[in-house]
């Protein structure tokens, strides 16, 4: 630790617990002495970064960071998407500043994505960063203090269906299709929950439902059963009428083992869409009772 004059510049020099030297060149002795006192509190108090530590690029410092985590395949998909959206891919971490940050937010602005997908992909990005702080690569975390789009209040952004608009869903629907409907309108289901459901699930004789996985799409197209998001492992009361028409649709399309795309089939879900909209309205908006018809085609509910 010393500082020292060279000619007409100052020398400052700090020496690291591996025995390794970190020098610094400045025109006033007083900017010497301060950066030498500025090193020795850092190193002190723990919080020191070494300047060279930050010259791998946020992508390959992302990839090898990456393969650490412990993540689903949804995680890793959103993941990737959001670190590859960045302008900064290339720059090396320490000389990623805010206004890289900013510029990257505004783009994506100027592109239309929603408030949602922006916190999204801005939060994937910025536990990148945090892992790097972590890491003792880079001093500060660039996207902190970064102003992001506001999302609207759930309770304005959400629009709940009413059961005219329910009862014409299900009429628009494959008849196979019809139940899937009901689960995620009357016992509250998401999509993927509502889509893995096995007879196992459903205790008739006390009408609840056991909601124990959900269906999420993997890659290349395939699906996986999961857990529940968020832990959210629960039992549902069913109403008589939903328990009778879940008995209806075993009673008509009986039961097969699980297979690829379950309840949720893209197809059914885009044929009612088209016939919700090519269909007129009143034709449309009667409920659709428990013993509406039988199928023997079309998707079943699997087996345990």
């Amino acid at each position: 630790m010393s500082v020292s004059k060279r000619g007409n510049v100052y020398r400052a020099r700090v020496y690291l617990p591996d025995g390794k030297q970190r020098s610094k060149t400045c025109q006033l002795k007083s900017q010497a002495k301060q950066w030498e006192a500025d090193q020795m509190a850092a190193l002190a108090t723990g919080s020191f970064v070494d300047p060279k530590a930050g010259r791998a690029t946020f992508t390959n410092y992302y990839q090898d960071w990456a393969k650490r985590q412990v993540w689903e395949s949804n995680t890793v998909r959103a993941m990737n998407l959001a670190a590859r959206s960045v302008p900064f891919a290339n720059l090396p971490l320490g000389r990623i500043r805010r206004s890289n940050v900013e510029q990257w937010v505004k783009a994506m602005v100027v592109a239309d994505l929603a408030a949602g997908t922006i916190k999204t992909r801005f939060n994937n990005v910025r536990s990148v960063f945090r892992a790097a702080v972590r890491d003792r690569l880079i001093p500060h975390d660039p996207s902190e203090g970064v102003s992001i789009p506001r999302q609207r209040r759930r309770e304005a952004a959400m629009r709940l269906p009413t059961h005219e608009q329910v009862g014409a869903l299900m009429q628009a629907a494959d008849p196979s299709f019809k139940t899937f409907i009901a689960l995620a309108a009357f016992a509250g289901l998401r999509l993927g929950e509502a889509a893995a459901i096995q007879v196992g699930d459903i205790d008739f004789l006390r009408k609840k439902l056991a909601v124990a996985r959900q269906v999420q799409r993997a890659n290349q197209g395939s699906v996986e059963l999961r857990p529940p998001k968020c832990g959210s492992e629960r039992t549902v009361f069913l109403a008589p009428e939903l328990v009778e028409l879940l008995a209806s649709h075993i009673a008509c399309n009986g039961v097969e083992p699980p297979r690829r795309g379950s309840f949720a089939a893209t197809g059914k879900i885009r044929r009612t869409k088209t016939r919700l909209a090519t269909a007129g309205a009143g034709r449309l908006s009667e409920p659709v009772s428990a013993g509406s018809g039988c199928t023997t085609s079309g998707t079943t509910l699997p087996q345990d």
